[in-house]
């Protein structure tokens, strides 16, 4: 368990999604000559800011909870949007569906990033309330 908790680092997973999130889920497949795309684009990169955030100017649990707070919907919403086979389409470009097999690199880092931060959240002191006193002693 201590070897699998030092892989999955929060800081390491959550800069490591947000920079694949940037560069090859938005940067790369944007047509930053359409509108639409643009302004989803821009978007989409603000998750990319706040997991950089997270992962430079936080850290311990708060760091760890975050991770989870980000990357954990991002997830779910993934495997929603597969599971209804969902179709999307920016501008005047193909539409594409959404599947299980071509999801399989973004549900990973995502699943990775959350998992991160649930290892490391400790979040049985945040729902038991000692999280707070501690914070407060401190």
């Amino acid at each position: 368990m201590d070897q699998l908790k030092k892989i999955l680092n929060p800081k390491i997973w959550l800069i490591l999604t947000a920079l694949i999130h940037a560069v090859v889920g938005v940067i790369l497949d944007t047509d930053w000559s359409d509108d639409p795309q643009v302004l989803i684009g821009g978007f989409l990169l603000l998750t990319s800011v706040t997991m950089l955030y997270a992962a430079f100017f936080m850290h311990g649990q708060e760091q760890a909870r975050l991770a989870a707070v980000i990357a954990g919907p991002a997830w779910v919403w993934f495997v929603i949007s597969c599971a209804m086979g969902l179709t999307w389409q920016i501008g005047s470009g193909d539409p594409m569906e959404m599947s299980f097999a071509t999801a399989i690199p973004p549900l990973i880092i995502w699943g990775l990033a959350a998992l991160s931060g649930l290892l490391h959240g400790n979040f049985q002191d945040l729902m038991s309330g000692t999280d707070a006193v501690a914070e407060i002693s401190e």
